[in-house]
């Protein structure tokens, strides 16, 4: 049987957890060793895979307490609570008919927790990089011009990029530049 865990969050894939871990750091105490972290993180390693019909029933049984997801709603936001509570709906069975504005956490009577937050906005199509779009400093908007601008250059060009992936490109334009202005900056 496999170990029960007090908490786990369940992200969908590696840029999601280190991203998740980041935005915490910036608002709690954030260990340097992952045992101690305040949570398991766990990238599920795709949408398709926490949405396969025996994989949140598993981490239901084996997470001890409290069970988190965060994920992407891409082009379907309603679609993609529908599908997590179809999921859950045998160990929740409270679930509401549509996801929380607010997002959405409940307890069972087994006092049991279950988390969920889509992203961007619970509501909205879209992704994690939607939601760190509004993150970005009011002060760097001629930069983020410029990144966007710098992808649609690209296109233009013939780069492939799918149009579900186009936030995905601007922000790491944007961040890719952050990371050389800061080293520039430190060069001086």
């Amino acid at each position: 049987m496999a170990q029960r865990k007090p908490k786990l969050l369940i992200v969908e894939g590696d840029d999601d957890l280190y991203t998740v871990v980041e935005l915490m750091k910036a608002h709690i105490g954030w260990p340097k060793e992952k045992k101690n972290a305040p949570v398991p993180i766990k990238a599920a390693g795709g949408v398709d895979k926490i949405l396969e019909p025996g994989y949140l029933p598993v981490e239901l049984r084996t997470t001890g307490v409290t069970l988190g997801i965060v994920l992407d709603a891409d082009t379907t936001p309603g679609g993609r609570y529908e599908s997590i509570r179809n999921l859950c709906i045998g160990t929740f069975p409270q679930l509401p008919k549509e996801m929380p504005p607010d997002g959405l956490i409940t307890e069972n009577e087994d006092d049991k927790r279950l988390g969920l937050w889509i992203m961007p906005d619970n509501a909205s199509e879209g992704a994690l990089e939607t939601f760190l779009r509004f993150l970005i400093p009011e002060s760097s908007p001629a930069l983020w011009e410029l990144a966007t601008g710098s992808v649609t250059a690209a296109r233009e060009l013939g780069a492939s990029c799918r149009e579900c992936h186009i936030e995905k490109a601007n922000l790491y334009t944007w961040l890719a530049w952050q990371d050389l202005l800061d080293s520039l900056a430190v060069g001086r």
